[in-house]
């Protein structure tokens, strides 16, 4: 089965040490999802196959995770 690549920006909460630091930053998380090419936007996922290193690495992803959709929340009808 092919395998299709999707990135999400996702919330990270991070401990403060005082009243000025940032709370939570957003980062991009890359995945590998497999037997899927399909639009999944809705879910906050963007297929980025034919992407450039450069514009991933824009974004700040350097690496794939293989993931289930299930696993994301994501769930298909038949």
């Amino acid at each position: 089965m092919p395998v299709s690549r999707y990135i999400r920006n996702v919330a990270r909460v991070a401990a403060s040490l005082g009243p000025t630091e940032e709370r939570g930053f957003r980062v991009w998380v890359g995945y590998d999802i497999e037997g899927v090419d399909d639009d999944l936007s809705e879910h906050g996922l963007i297929n980025v196959e034919g992407w450039s290193d450069e514009q991933l690495a824009e974004r700040g992803v350097t690496s794939f995770t293989p993931i289930d959709l299930e696993k994301l929340g994501v769930r298909r009808s038949s």
